[in-house]
């Protein structure tokens, strides 16, 4: 019990001051995202940094159904992601997702 204490008194004074170790993963960097075209969104980072991003839309029903949230299918480490509204909706704002892997 003494060890996990002091295991545990450890960890947090570490983290206190500033000590987060090598563990935390880096998310991309120097990102942009924007409308494409009509009906759709683009999304870009300068650096990955090992990690993944993708473009997301959110677009409007045109029967006033409310809205739909899409995102690309594919995390990508360097170039454009592009997703597009499916038919019978219209463009309302685009978005960007990151992860660290």
């Amino acid at each position: 019990m003494k060890k996990l204490c002091a295991t545990l008194f450890t960890a947090i004074a570490m983290v206190g001051l500033g000590f987060q170790g090598t563990a935390a993963a880096a998310h991309p960097s120097g990102c942009s995202y924007g409308k494409w075209d009509l009906d759709g969104a683009w999304a870009e980072c300068s650096k990955s940094n090992g990690g993944k991003y993708k473009a997301t839309v959110i677009c409007r029903a045109l029967d006033g159904g409310g809205d739909i949230h899409r995102e690309a299918g594919v995390w990508k480490s360097s170039g454009v992601s592009l997703v597009f509204c499916p038919t019978m909706t219209t463009y309302k704002t685009a978005g960007l997702l990151t992860k660290p892997s």
